[in-house]
């Protein structure tokens, strides 16, 4: 029977002691190829893009889903080929032979494509202002063929690179945390988003999406929905549950990608039992504390993890416990000004500086206490 609540339950053991490696071993380790990235370069002419990247080229990866560039952005890359300014070179992943993946530059090769067939025009340019409001068929003739001759280079990590499944996730996501093209590193979501592709990651995404989590947590701001921190929200919710139960210390971010990782294998069934669990804690966090459940004073308009943490595990445990019925009974947002008051009284706790399982545990505790007294 699947226990989410064990789920990390065989990652709490002994640090080992890091030994010191010989020289000769470091040097022999290297020798051998052990963990090299095996490339090749590669650079396409932009009028042939289209032809280029065709069905052997996964062009909408799960994982940049939501990293979309506005008119603005787009129409600054087009005038950097005009110019000829270097434009970066692509990322492209092998994941199998001759079937490939963009790593990093989506929202380049997209843009290229889009604009050869007219999709948008230029703006906001700040050398060839002559060019505004102008698609590629707009544009004088001499200044077709010099964009048309205008190459996008591209390195290509290939298959070649790992020896198994397993290696290749370990190099795909140490690329991936390498990569800070134009100045945007990738959030840790997003690269959790990348590594750990599964059923589970889909169904994380569909749940962060909801009306129902959206209402209580409140409005996602665009940059936070691109680096995807509502995902890990819910993501944080099942990890810390596990986290708590099992009295884990190690790093938020080691933990998230722990579970993560276990969590690829997880079958339908399981996720079903993880999806009612969300869902079921949320309408119990709604009852008793109404909208905006995850701040601590009335005055404040964004809600806090320090918060949420408390009241999802704490509402958790109910549904665990079955006590939907019960909780129902009561008056709805009974508990609303109240939390605020036990926050207000355990200040020292309620301290966004401790983020150890251990404070974690101490909030949860406040907050379970604070409604089973009213559940009696």
């Amino acid at each position: 029977m699947f226990n989410y609540n064990d789920v990390l339950k065989a990652t709490k053991k002994k640090k080992n002691k890091i030994e010191e490696t010989p020289i000769d071993v470091i040097v022999e380790k290297y020798k051998k190829g052990e963990f090299r990235i095996v490339t090749e370069q590669a650079r396409y002419p932009l009028a042939n893009l289209r032809n280029i990247f065709n069905e052997a080229y996964n062009l909408n990866p799960e994982y940049q889903r939501r990293r979309v560039w506005d008119k603005k952005r787009k129409s600054r890359l087009i005038e950097s080929f005009i110019i000829n300014v270097p434009v970066p070179p692509i990322f492209l992943y092998e994941y199998d032979y001759s079937q490939y993946e963009i790593m990093d530059g989506l929202q380049r090769v997209s843009t290229i494509i889009d604009f050869f067939d007219n999709k948008f025009k230029l703006s906001d340019l700040e050398v060839w202002t002559e060019l505004e409001d102008m698609g590629y068929n707009d544009l004088p003739r001499e200044i077709k063929l010099a964009i048309d001759r205008r190459y996008l280079s591209a390195i290509i990590l290939l298959k070649e690179t790992a020896k198994d499944e397993k290696e290749a996730k370990k190099m795909k996501k140490f690329v991936f945390q390498r990569l800070n093209t134009g100045g945007i590193e990738l959030s840790p979501q997003e690269i959790r988003n990348a590594i750990y592709m599964s059923e589970f990651n889909d169904n994380l995404i569909k749940w962060a999406e909801s009306d129902e989590f959206r209402l209580l947590w409140g409005e996602v701001d665009n940059d936070n929905f691109k680096r995807m921190e509502d995902c890990e929200l819910v993501l944080r919710f099942f990890t810390y549950k596990s986290a708590c139960k099992n009295n884990l210390s190690m790093s938020s971010i080691k933990m998230l990608d722990t579970y993560s990782l276990i969590a690829k294998d997880f079958s339908t069934e399981e996720i079903s039992v993880l999806e009612n669990l969300f869902y079921g804690t949320l309408n119990i966090v709604k009852h008793l504390f109404l909208d905006r459940p995850f701040i601590s004073e009335p005055e404040n308009k964004k809600s806090e993890k320090m918060i949420y943490d408390a009241v999802m595990i704490a509402c958790a445990e109910l549904y665990e416990e079955r006590l939907e019925d019960k909780v129902f009974k009561l008056n709805s947002g009974l508990l609303k000004d109240e939390k605020y008051n036990i926050i207000e009284e355990n200040k020292s706790i309620f301290n966004g500086k401790y983020t150890s399982i251990k404070n974690v545990k101490e909030r949860v505790a406040i907050i379970k206490r604070l409604i089973r007294d009213n559940l009696k």
